[in-house]
């Protein structure tokens, strides 16, 4: 035993050096959990780590294992964090001539260019040790809007003409290293009112997709901001303006002139300045939730469409919904996809349980006006899905469950693929060795997602070998994973543990039609535990398909909402 101890240490410091290497850790330590207690049943074993002194030495053994990789783990953090620290620093534009604040929560500022120091002193912004002080109430309230992620998650620049200084915005993705590039939500530079360039009318066609009289009177916009005054320079009608204005602001989706304005200098600064600004085909849309987080989803098809919420897989990497986007045109479609608490730009929420998001869900579905849509679910979603059916029954007129995880008092242990068993059997050991492990492993799937899914498609089946073997899903789904992590990883490893835990909500209690297929060669979630589900749904029209695995989302789905709509 004492050399199978010195294998797993040795195993734990190996990957803290080399984290792309964190699968052998999960199957070095799991072959250790896995060692025969025969004095003990797993319940006893579970209670005992939870009352020490029950079962001293094996409890003894457990701590000291989650000792060692604490130091691993504190060991690759710092190298971690160095990696971050560049990787945000290259996110700025380097040199910049301009004062530059790295804002935590709160609008605490964490660190300064030594411009900042210099020139932040007896201005509109001044900054006082830790703390910016504000002669304009209202730009340290737009500014509190853009930290909290309520303003999306893209540049934005923030003006203010009574204090003469504008603010160029980037909010930045968040680490999940140890330290203060842990706590780094926004960068901000501050410039002098005179520093800010207006856009040309050629830079404004060259960015949006608007005429060039548009053009002309956004850059007049930009530039006096009064209406009145630029059709008066345009020689044009008032009347015309107005009607130019509102085709600009429906061809970049704005609701006001000062938004419009705002969007464009935002925009127009960022490309001149080169500042990275990833370009997506979906954009991430907010809303204030009464409590105070915000909640994001994302819009495809036709917007006017029958609606359809959805939520996506464990992890938030797929459905890649654009690969549908002309499809849901076409079937007359409006896809709302929610984004749950810690995921994309929606607030994280400790201890968020499956039964927390359907308020979320009805709020948002109040804010969009829609009524009684149909609700689908992959993988993950599933089980938020379910308790939403439970709880909401009036909201929803049906419910879809395609290739759903499943809650604790499922889970058939022995019929998962290799790394989600190793995962479930360390897990329920001691739930710490897990979140320690996973610390580990999140930096080696950050530097080398590629090689993640290659380890993970080789326990598969071959429905889902082929899967990731396919160059543009996984490229879609490596896509869609960096996107969905822009506030960290926590979350993902905090919703793998939710799912050991039960439902929280009785799935015989659904009163809604209830459409659910599952892979017979799913490796993920096994069909026997998928048929058990479904054999606690009344309204359940169930169907099973042996040629396909968990990762069939891009083969059924349009067949699937086909169906899913015709209950």
């Amino acid at each position: 035993m004492k050399n199978d101890e010195n294998d797993v240490i040795g195993k734990i410091y190996e990957t803290a050096l080399s984290p792309g290497d964190w699968v052998e850790l999960l199957d070095t330590i799991a072959g250790w959990t896995d060692a025969p207690e025969p004095e003990l049943a797993a319940s006893v074993a579970t209670q005992a780590l939870a009352q020490p002194g029950t079962v001293p030495q094996r409890r003894e053994e457990v701590e000291a294992l989650v000792n060692h990789l604490e130091r691993a783990v504190r060991s690759s953090s710092y190298m971690h964090a160095l990696e971050d620290r560049t990787s945000v620093l290259n996110s700025m534009y380097n040199q910049m001539p301009w004062p530059m604040l790295m804002l935590g929560d709160n609008l605490v500022v964490l660190e300064s260019n030594p411009v900042a120091n210099q020139v932040l002193v007896d201005s509109p912004v001044s900054l006082q040790g830790r703390e910016l002080i504000f002669q304009d109430r209202e730009l340290k309230k737009s500014l509190q809007q853009v930290n909290r992620l309520a303003e999306g998650r893209g540049p934005q620049l923030l003006t203010s003409p009574e204090a003469g200084i504008s603010l160029l915005c980037l909010p930045v993705r968040k680490s999940d290293a140890p330290g203060p590039i842990s706590l780094v939500r926004t960068i901000v530079w501050v410039l002098d009112g005179h520093s800010v360039v207006t856009p040309s009318p050629e830079l404004l066609r060259s960015l949006f997709s608007i005429t060039e009289a548009e053009s002309r009177l956004l850059h007049l916009l930009c530039k006096i901001g009064n209406l009145q005054q630029c059709a008066q320079l345009l020689n044009i009608k008032i009347s015309t303006a107005r009607s130019q204005l509102k085709s600009i602001m429906a061809k970049l989706n704005t609701n006001s002139q000062v938004q419009l304005v705002s969007h464009a200098m935002g925009h127009a600064l960022a490309q001149v300045a080169r500042l990275p600004r990833k370009t997506d085909d979906d954009e991430e849309y907010t809303v204030t939730l009464p409590d105070g987080r915000v909640l994001s989803w994302y819009e495809y098809g036709d917007p006017k469409g029958k609606p359809v919420i959805t939520l996506e897989n464990q992890g938030a990497s797929m459905p890649d919904h654009t690969l549908f986007e002309q499809w849901y045109r076409e079937k007359g479609l409006r896809i709302v996809m929610v984004v749950r608490p810690g995921y994309g730009i929606s607030t994280y929420k400790a201890n968020f349980q499956f039964r927390d998001f359907g308020k979320d869900i009805l709020f948002l579905c109040k804010h969009l006006n829609i009524h009684k849509p149909a609700l689908a679910a992959y993988c993950g979603g599933g089980p938020y899905a379910l308790c939403a059916a439970v709880m909401y029954p009036d909201s929803f007129s049906c419910l879809g469950l395609l290739g759903t995880t499943l809650a604790g008092e499922h889970f058939d242990e022995n019929k998962l693929e290799p790394i989600h068993r190793m995962c479930v059997q360390i897990s329920r050991r001691d739930p710490r060795l897990f979140m320690l492990i996973g610390k580990l492993g999140v930096r080696g799937v950050q530097k080398a997602p590629e090689k993640f899914y290659k380890m993970l498609a080789r326990g598969l089946s071959k429905p889902d070998q082929a899967f990731f073997a396919n160059p543009d899903y996984l490229a879609r789904t490596i896509r869609r994973t960096r996107r969905s992590h822009f506030q960290g990883a926590r979350v993902m490893m905090e919703e793998y543990l939710n799912h050991l835990r039960p439902l929280g909500a009785d799935p015989s209690q659904i009163r809604l039609p209830v459409l659910q297929w599952h892979g017979e060669s799913d490796g993920i979630v096994s069909i026997d535990s998928a048929r058990a589900l479904a054999a606690e749904i009344p309204d359940v029209r169930f169907r099973s398909f042996p040629e396909h695995g968990h990762f069939m989302i891009y083969d059924l789905w349009k067949d699937f909402l086909n169906e899913l709509l015709g209950l």
